[in-house]
């Protein structure tokens, strides 16, 4: 590779440490060390940013011309991106495996078509896989196309190619295609399993294997199994039919032996997934009662030490409580109920500490995919913790920075609230419980504490996709751009299914959107249908009026003035804001006022950051 590229990978690797763990010791030095490793990143992102327009993006423009030598460092430099033992940049590794596909079509150099076909596929993949377990997909239909075009050589053009790596992305291709389909919905599933079956075929064909010898037929068919036992959400839609049912447990049956034959020769410990994989499918074919399954999921969240940072604790950590809640749920015997309800504030409080001795280093795909499972599984029960004060925790653990962007965010819209009661109370009589402006006098409390949380929560979406936030030293490009445009609906989504944070969730969903609905993201939401919509609209002037300060500055929110975002707010009174937010900052001594109380709220959040980090881990 090149000098250029050796060093982007430096930085790619050094983004991760972004904060201590919190020491209940020294607060100072505690937030002397979070301000640092926030600079560090900011010159990160600068210098690869830089790096990459000055050498990179010029190649990419000019592909066809490049030397043959440039294409070779261009596929290493692209293979490092995505290396799964380390920090990875798959949005970076697609922009170049599009321009080296671009180049072999245009060559007509049929391998290095189909290996860039494969790869092209599984890094739109990782990419979209950021907004799993949500059924919404941007990419899904050009990660088809590429698995797709790369499997159908083998119908086309297998015996006449000659290195067996190619063919070997053929037959990845031809499994990969299943990555593409949900198992959600009957139509998607039945089509993942026949995807599935067809691959399977190939790969056991004598015939077929014995053409390549070399290639890892064994652990091809392998994979193919662990996939088939993805579809367990299938078997708990109640829409599978026996044949579904028999596949998959026959999957997870394989599974389990390949683990079980590992063991005994290598040594190799058992992945808690794959045995829960093998007793969900038991569960769902009738071969084990649900109380004995609940059992075997709280044994594999006590699996792992909480020093184990390793994947298998990952997934005892925080998967095996997300699914131990989600099938609670179907216990009827009250007295089992109530048992289980208490085993989950356990866990959950388990996975608390745990979060937050996780070193940064590992805020990678798959931890923050089982956080995201935990997420959208969680229960709010008596004696648990609200899912309000679960966002914070996992926030301040894993984002410090955004979890300071939202406390400044709820300091900003409690105040412009109270402004508003102050100036112009008819404008929160939508307020649910207002009908007067009496109501909006008497409930001024209540309503300055709504507009605060909802200051704190208006960027939960943020959550989807803190494994690309956190693992990148550039600015976004086009794929992440409108990746991030989901935040909102993600936020909502998430927000709308506990009662602590559902209030909450058209404030999520709406806070990008324009006042006057011509402009924003998404493009679906109308802020005036909202009974929430006057502290939407103070929100978004909130959510900018954040972007003055360096604590809360991201790769993709660079800081501005502070005369400049309140000038962004009242120049757009009426389009993106609501005019009666704007005329409350027309006033200079609110304007100074806002400036005066900036240095004091940002103490304020680094002073909750280390309270919540601290606390958690004593919980």
């Amino acid at each position: 590779m090149k000098p250029y590229q050796e060093e982007y990978l430096e930085l790619l690797h050094g983004t991760a440490n972004t904060a201590p763990q919190a020491d209940p010791g020294d607060q100072e030095a505690f937030t002397a060390a979070i301000r640092a490793a926030n600079q560090a990143a900011e010159r990160s992102v600068r210098r690869g940013t830089q790096l990459l327009r000055e050498h990179l993006f010029p190649v990419l423009d000019n592909i066809l011309t490049a030397l043959p030598e440039e294409i070779a460092s261009l596929q290493a430099f692209a293979n490092a991106l995505m290396d799964g033992s380390k920090q990875t940049d798959p949005a970076l590794a697609h922009a170049i495996h599009r321009a080296l596909m671009n180049y072999a079509r245009r060559k007509g150099d049929r391998d290095m078509l189909i290996r860039e076909l494969y790869s092209l596929g599984m890094a739109l993949y990782r990419m979209e896989n950021n907004l799993a377990p949500l059924p919404i997909r941007l990419f899904r239909a050009r990660t088809r196309m590429y698995f797709a075009e790369c499997a159908s050589y083998y119908d086309t053009a297998y015996d006449s190619i000659t290195d067996p790596e190619i063919r070997g992305y053929i037959h990845r291709s031809m499994g990969n295609i299943a990555l593409t389909y949900d198992s959600g919905d009957t139509e998607s599933a039945e089509t993942k399993l026949a995807v599935i079956d067809r691959s399977l075929r190939v790969l056991s064909d004598p015939d077929v294997q014995a053409k390549t010898p070399s290639l890892p037929w064994d652990l091809y068919i392998y994979k193919s199994h662990q996939e088939r036992t993805t579809l367990l959400s299938y078997l708990r839609s109640g829409q599978a039919g026996p044949d579904a049912f028999a596949q998959v447990l026959e999957s997870a049956q394989i599974v389990q032996a390949r683990q079980l034959k590992a063991m005994r020769e290598r040594g190799v410990p058992l992945e808690p997934r794959w045995q829960y994989s093998l007793n969900a499918a038991k569960y769902h074919c009738g071969a084990m009662l649900l109380q004995e399954f609940l059992e075997h999921l709280y044994a594999l969240s006590t699996m792992c030490g909480d020093t184990d940072f390793s994947d298998n604790s990952i997934f005892c950590h925080i998967s095996a409580p997300a699914l131990y809640a989600r099938y609670s749920l179907e216990l009827t015997d009250p007295r089992q109920k109530q048992n289980a309800i208490h085993t989950l504030s356990l866990m959950t409080r388990r996975m608390c500490v745990w979060i937050n001795r996780v070193p940064q280093q590992k805020t990678n795909d798959v931890l923050m995919f089982y956080l995201r499972q935990f997420l959208y599984a969680y229960e709010e029960y008596p004696g648990n913790m609200t899912f309000y004060d679960l966002i914070q925790y996992i926030l301040a653990a894993r984002q410090p920075a955004l979890y300071i962007r939202s406390y400044l965010s709820g300091q900003f819209a409690r105040q412009l609230t109270d402004w508003a009661i102050e100036d112009c109370p008819e404008q929160l009589m939508s307020f649910p419980g207002c009908r007067k402006v009496e109501d909006v006098i008497w409930r001024r409390s209540e309503i300055l504490e709504y507009a605060k949380k909802a200051g704190h929560l208006s960027d939960t979406g943020i959550l989807q996709f803190l494994a690309m936030e956190s693992l990148s030293c550039r600015g976004l490009l086009e794929e992440e751009e409108a990746l991030l445009q989901l935040h909102p609906v993600c936020g909502s989504r998430l927000l709308e299914h506990c009662p602590s944070t559902a209030p909450f969730a058209d404030t999520a969903n709406g806070h990008h959107c324009w006042y006057n609905g011509k402009g924003g993201y998404p493009l679906d939401f109308r802020i005036k249908d909202s009974p929430y919509r006057s502290i939407i609209s103070i929100v978004a002037a909130a959510d900018t009026l954040v972007d003055v300060t360096e604590e809360a500055a991201s790769r993709y929110r660079p800081v501005i003035p502070f005369q400049e975002a309140v000038n962004t707010i009242l120049q757009g009174e009426g389009t993106r804001y609501a005019p009666f937010v704007s005329k409350l900052l027309q006033s200079e001594a609110r304007q100074e006022q806002l400036r005066e109380s900036l240095p004091i709220w940002t103490q304020d959040a680094y002073n909750s950051l280390y309270q919540r980090r601290a606390s958690a881990l004593a919980l």
